[in-house]
């Protein structure tokens, strides 16, 4: 990475939480907490939002046992705050028409809401996605 690329990216915060029901919860207080004082309201609902999103489809698709971690990273560049959810499975991670179950939701959520999302299974699943932040992150 460039070193004018380096200097715009700014590490916000990064957190483990175990997966299990308390995930979607923990993920959100963690992120709401690292975007406290540097994002405006409607942003941080909107990344707390979509980070209990991806963070349910974690516990409820990677077939991990309880307590196995889930990682949560936020940086900024510029105006854009990005969220990363990994987990070590392999669950699928596509949009599509809830079925007869509760939910399904989450994804077609994230991209209404996301400038920009995708997902990588290198070393389990990682989905990420990016809001405009309005004004810097710091």
């Amino acid at each position: 990475m460039p070193p004018d690329e380096a200097a715009a990216l700014a590490q916000v915060g990064e957190a483990t939480v175990p997966c299990g029901p308390e995930a979607p919860f923990l993920a959100r207080r963690a992120v709401s907490r690292w975007l406290e004082g540097r994002a405006y309201d409607q942003l941080q609902q909107d990344v707390g939002l979509l980070v209990s999103e991806l963070v349910t489809n974690s516990v409820r698709h990677a077939g991990q046992p309880v307590g196995a971690p889930v990682h949560i990273r936020a940086t900024a560049v510029d105006d854009v705050v990005r969220i990363e959810v990994h987990d070590h499975g392999h669950g699928p991670v596509r949009p599509g028409a809830p079925g007869p179950r509760p939910g399904g939701f989450g994804l077609q959520l994230v991209n209404q809401l996301a400038a920009r999302w995708g997902v990588s299974h290198d070393h389990g699943t990682r989905v990420w996605f990016e809001l405009a932040a309005g004004r810097a992150v710091e």
